[in-house]
């Protein structure tokens, strides 16, 4: 397992250098002792990763596929862990808590367990807001170097050359992704950052706003709601922003490069985004409808909430206009959408438009069957053509998908939650939507379901649990628990 060590000694030596932006946000607001410990635990971290490194180096590295899941695990637990120091040594936080905050930021989820925000060190919010940006990235990365290649869950690779990782092997593979990965989703952080600066928020909460819209993540570097802040172009800037996050890296690649015939052929981000604006005409009619008349709510402005709180739940972001946004809608109806999701190679999360299309695809094309059965159709759905092998790992993957979810629910049921609750809150976790739970989704007269910083310790590591199994595709975790693998080593 060096390969496995390897790799990870290099994104923990990332996450040492990832810590000293807060250290210099702490540092700036005067906050000495804060700013020396992140620095400490990034000394830490960089020594016991840089000693991993030396040893390792020059060392046999070679991947196959059942390591290379193993590694997709370990890296969403390890640097879990490694992202919950902060908040238990500087933040104070109990260790169910540390977990459960940097867990839900690593993986974009964005509930939280804070109550106070005053209270915590602005720093530890930035800290907790680029655990997003990070785990972003990582998902960009797990999904174009492991999980399409391998085929998990029938995801499609036929056009992953776009990325510009074809050519190489190995760690030059490695680097090639990181590098022009990253590269441009730096460029479209900075691009929303600004955006954000002109619009007239302050510079940290745009950075913040930035690493939590680009992400998907859903964190908010103050309480209250996203409409809090009074500024109808940042809304703007963030929908528009949120839609780049969930609509694949490979179709903006086509977008870039010109790709006219391929960009007609991708369906999936059109799909992302037709959902969104159709969501957001149902969301803005149901909120004017509600208000009763054009003095209390604008047409505008009800279009404007509408919209973003469309996109901000089709994008699995979980930013909310106002109190209790999501529940404008039926339950059921916002938890199929929640739970289709965006688009594949993107930050949102879900069982993706992609995998989705395909079951609808494939059922359409078995009722005409039984119609006309020897009729001859097309065996496409967009860009992609499909056989029975493709069909097999979706269908697998939903089993899989919807199997973890009924586990999950039943488990947080068990821990003295009210059912529905505890199917929100799987179905959230696994989504990677978490402020969704936490929507209200009860009458006002009604006792309230507990709030993350509520639950016990058990029931917030199931959470977690699910959280990373929707991040690694499911799928992932039974490649690497492959039993006949181990035996034979």
């Amino acid at each position: 397992m060096t390969g496995t060590l390897y790799f990870l000694s290099i994104l923990l030596l990332a996450f040492a250098a990832a810590m000293t932006l807060p250290a210099a946000v702490a540092a700036a607001g005067g906050n000495g002792t804060v700013a020396l410990e992140f620095l400490m635990l990034a000394a830490l971290i960089s020594f016991v990763a840089a000693g991993t490194f030396v040893a390792l180096r020059g060392r046999l590295k070679r991947f196959d596929r059942v390591q290379s899941y193993v590694l997709l695990v370990a890296v969403w637990a390890v640097l879990s862990a490694v992202g919950a120091l902060p908040f238990l040594t500087i933040g104070g936080m109990a260790p169910g808590n540390a977990i459960f905050e940097a867990v839900s930021g690593l993986t974009t989820s964005g509930g939280t367990v804070l109550t106070n925000f005053d209270a915590v060190p602005f720093a530890l919010i930035v800290w907790r807001s680029e655990l997003q940006w990070l785990g972003g990235l990582l998902t960009l990365l797990g999904l174009t170097l492991v999980s399409a290649p391998a085929g998990i869950g029938g995801l499609p690779d036929r056009h992953i050359r776009l990325v510009g990782i074809e050519g190489y092997r190995d760690r030059q593979r490695v680097a090639a992704a990181v590098r022009d990965i990253s590269g441009f989703y730096l460029i479209v952080t900075l691009a929303c950052i600004v955006l954000l600066l002109i619009s007239g928020l302050p510079m940290l909460d745009a950075v913040c706003l930035a690493f939590a819209t680009v992400s998907t993540g859903g964190f908010l570097p103050r309480g209250g709601m996203i409409t809090s802040y009074a500024n109808p172009m940042a809304e703007v800037v963030l929908m528009v922003f949120m839609l780049v996050g969930a609509t694949s890296l490979l179709w903006q690649r086509m977008l870039l490069l010109g790709r006219i015939q391929m960009l007609k052929q991708h369906r999936e981000s059109y799909s992302v985004m037709i959902l969104a604006g159709v969501l957001g005409l149902i969301y803005a009619a149901v909120l004017f409808r509600a208000a009763g008349s054009a003095s209390v709510l604008s047409p505008f402005q009800a279009l404007r909430e509408g919209m973003f709180t469309a996109i901000s739940l089709v994008t699995t972001t979980g930013f909310e206009a106002r109190e209790a946004g999501f529940a404008v809608l039926p339950l059921t109806l916002v938890l199929f959408v929640a739970l289709v999701g965006g688009g594949t190679f993107s930050t949102a999360g879900g069982l993706k438009h992609y995998r989705v299309g395909g079951m609808a695809v494939q059922a359409y094309r078995e009722l005409g069957r039984l119609v006309y059965p020897h009729a001859i159709r097309p065996a496409h759905f967009g860009s992609q053509a499909y056989d029975i092998q493709l069909m097999k790992a979706i269908w697998s993957f939903f089993v899989a998908a919807i199997l973890i979810i009924a586990l999950g629910s039943l488990a947080l049921a068990l821990e003295n939650m009210d059912y529905e609750g505890a199917l929100i809150a799987a179905i959230a976790s696994f989504s990677n939507i978490g402020t969704l739970y936490s929507s209200g989704w009860l009458p006002i007269d009604a006792p309230r379901w507990p709030d993350y910083a509520d639950f016990n310790a058990h029931t917030k590591l199931i959470l977690c649990a699910l959280m990373i199994l929707g991040r690694i595709e499911v799928l992932a975790l039974f490649g690497a628990l492959n039993r006949t693998y181990w035996l034979r080593r």
